[in-house]
């Protein structure tokens, strides 16, 4: 795994730890050119410090770690080309320019968020689901686009869902559920206003709980059932829009369904094919009119 994913997913970091990782992450292509002592003295920690904090991410010391993040590096900057995942075009970009710059961004955003993504914890995840009763998906502004989307193809298969916009409507759900259900929470910073009501309640009442969102927001939000990371280079604020966190926030649920669906794959697929003649647009459903009656029909709905 990349040196800078180990240090972003490490739990047992202690506070010293911590700040070597920050301070390693903040000088980025600086370390190279620093010693041991020198970066020491910039995380105001001891040497042994260092020493303990590279073999916590199974290096063999410092020079290794400087070895290591010049690969992360290069891989950033060198495999996947530069763009600006906060202002991906500028004012004189041609239509084919912002074309090729938004594809960038999603190559990038996917790219890492493949990375962050552990595989064992989407197949729990899953699992963790699929022995739900009822699946109660919290989130609010831009995310809930995908996450009714993701709870339209939850019910499309068979499976009670909910997704509601309302803090209050997501409170009451929360103070009615138990360990029976499962929770998403999706939270790209992890600092939504409605975690710090919401998270309380589901602990009380023992519900298993999924977080979608960044390590750091995830790092906010401890003590969950599984966390589902996401790409974290776009900013919270200085930006054009949310480019980055939507597409990573929907490739994460399109895997999560794609992973529940497989579980049981002959049961999902049946129950999708016998909704279809109720819930597909009535011009595709079966009609024993003949075209020409159907047509007329279907003229009349227009007047």
């Amino acid at each position: 795994m990349d040196i800078k994913r180990r240090m972003e997913r490490a739990s047992d970091f202690t506070p010293s730890e911590l700040q070597i990782a920050r301070t390693v992450s903040a000088l980025g292509p600086r370390l190279q050119s620093l010693t041991l002592k020198e970066l020491a003295l910039a995380a105001h920690v001891s040497i042994p410090s260092v020493h303990r904090f590279c073999k916590k991410l199974g290096l063999e010391g410092f020079k290794e770690l400087k070895v290591e993040m010049a690969k992360s590096d290069a891989r950033h900057t060198g495999e996947r080309g530069e763009v600006d995942i906060n202002f991906p075009f500028a004012a004189d970009d041609t239509a084919d320019g912002v074309l090729a710059q938004m594809a960038s961004v999603y190559e990038t955003t996917l790219s890492d968020t493949r990375d962050l993504l552990d595989p064992d914890s989407l197949a729990h995840a899953a699992e963790l689901l699929d022995n739900a009763l009822s699946i109660d998906i919290y989130t609010q502004s831009h995310n809930l686009y995908p996450a009714q989307m993701f709870c339209d193809r939850l019910l499309s298969i068979g499976r009670h869902a909910t997704c509601f916009e309302s803090i209050e409507r997501q409170s009451r759900t929360a103070l009615a559920s138990d360990r029976t259900h499962a929770a998403l929470l999706i939270s790209y910073s992890g600092l939504g206003p409605n975690l710090s009501t919401l998270l309380p309640i589901l602990q009380e009442r023992d519900v298993p709980t999924i977080f979608v969102g960044t390590p750091r927001g995830g790092q906010l939000n401890p003590g969950l059932s599984i966390y589902l990371h996401v790409s974290d280079r776009e900013s919270l604020q200085n930006r054009i829009t949310q480019f980055a966190s939507h597409i990573a926030v929907q490739y994460v649920l399109d895997s999560l369904f794609g992973c529940l669906f497989a579980r049981d794959y002959e049961q999902s697929r049946a129950f999708l094919e016998r909704s279809l003649p109720i819930t597909s647009l009535p011009a595709l459903r079966r009609t024993e009119l003949s075209p020409t009656e159907y047509a007329g029909v279907m003229l009349n709905r227009l007047r």
